[in-house]
């Protein structure tokens, strides 16, 4: 297979990377180590290459009703230069993709969807927008590049580049203007639970965009990051991936994130009923954080026993060494009746069983600036 490669691969390169494929791309895992890059942004800062996902443009009069049709969340509760995360679902309720939408107004949004999922995503809106007589979308994907500038010092390290003042670009808002002589659109929101922005530029200015960046960070000891940390850092946020905590067969409510549904939307929207339902009567299985007690790392695919190590109850869907707390995290689907906040569970490991406990989520919450 043809891997697809980034506008920054040539930096990545240079910068001695290790690559490896990931949904179709050729991206860097690591430049130094996955702790290094993960402890580092923790306390300093980093810069992600995210230009494998895709950048989708909703324009026209009906661009508002047309979100508000597919999406599950209620688009009226932002504003103009306000983001929103959301799940767009089948009629049953499972998700086809979760994603970040802008709006610029009510006639104009951009979206920001997984790049597994970019071309079923593309496929989807465009079968759902027949119903609306005036909304256009532009797959915009290949024409940008993006990147996250994650990290306590993103903010000091972005200043120095842009005009306005991001002390009044709060959460899940986003400006354009110049980064250095590119010009950007920049939100603050990301992957991590850091404070940080997400910058998409055109794409031929992309590596003038990233050096500048890097040059503006050196004194507040910036460092490329790859995909390794950057699920590290997610896992530690117990932030879904696409593929594990979220699939065509898994509903928001069963994946936790419960909190993009208002029962208040009067909009309709695809796979309302079910998942309404679900709020109300509840479901068979849940997902949960869970903790080694022991030395062991689990893993995706896991299986997930009862205390005695008899009854299975659930499966791991994701896994990892947690490097800010030095043990094995993970999250995973239980039943609904073994949801119980401090139990101890086991997980099988290696055809071992490793003693696991149910904790509060997430494990690593999101840090503000102060």
């Amino acid at each position: 297979m043809t891997l697809k490669l980034s506008p920054l691969n040539d930096v990545h390169v240079v910068l001695g990377a290790k690559l490896i494929e990931f949904s179709g791309w050729s991206l860097p895992v690591q430049y130094t180590s996955i702790i290094d890059e993960h402890v580092n942004t923790r306390e300093n800062a980093g810069l992600f290459d995210i230009s494998h996902m895709g950048e989708f443009l909703v324009t026209g009069k009906d661009a508002f009703d047309f979100l508000q049709y597919v999406c599950v969340n209620d688009v009226s509760l932002i504003k103009p230069g306000g983001a929103q995360y959301s799940t767009i679902c089948y009629e049953n309720g499972t998700v086809v993709d979760d994603l970040f939408y802008y709006m610029y107004t009510k006639e104009k949004f951009k979206i920001i969807v997984n790049a597994s999922n970019k071309d079923k995503d593309f496929a989807w809106l465009k079968s759902c927008a027949k119903k609306f007589k005036n909304v256009a979308i532009d797959d915009q994907s290949a024409k940008r590049s993006r990147v996250a500038l994650q990290g306590p010092k993103a903010q000091d390290i972005l200043q120095k580049l842009v005009k306005p003042d991001l002390n009044t670009l709060k959460r899940f808002q986003f400006i354009e203007t110049d980064v250095g002589r590119v010009p950007a659109f920049i939100a603050r929101t990301g992957y991590t639970g850091e404070d940080g922005f997400e910058v998409s530029f055109p794409v031929d200015r992309c590596k003038e965009a990233w050096n500048a960046i890097m040059d503006a960070g050196k004194q507040f000891h910036l460092m490329p990051v790859g995909l390794g940390a950057r699920d590290t850092m997610r896992l530690e946020a117990c932030y879904s991936l696409y593929g594990d905590e979220l699939t065509d067969e898994i509903t928001p409510v069963e994946a936790g994130i419960e909190f993009i549904i208002k029962q208040a939307k009067q909009a309709d929207y695809i796979g309302k009923k079910v998942l309404v339902d679900q709020l109300i009567k509840g479901t068979s299985r849940k997902i949960v954080a869970l903790k080694a007690l022991d030395k062991n790392i689990f893993r995706h695919g896991n299986e997930i026993f009862d205390e005695k190590g008899i009854e299975k109850i659930g499966i791991v869907t994701s896994g990892t060494y947690s490097p800010t707390f030095k043990v094995g995290i993970g999250l995973g689907f239980v039943d609904a009746k073994h949801n119980i906040l401090n139990a101890t569970v086991m997980i099988k490991v290696r055809d071992k069983l490793a003693k696991v406990q149910i904790v509060n989520k997430p494990f690593y919450a999101y840090h503000p600036r102060k």
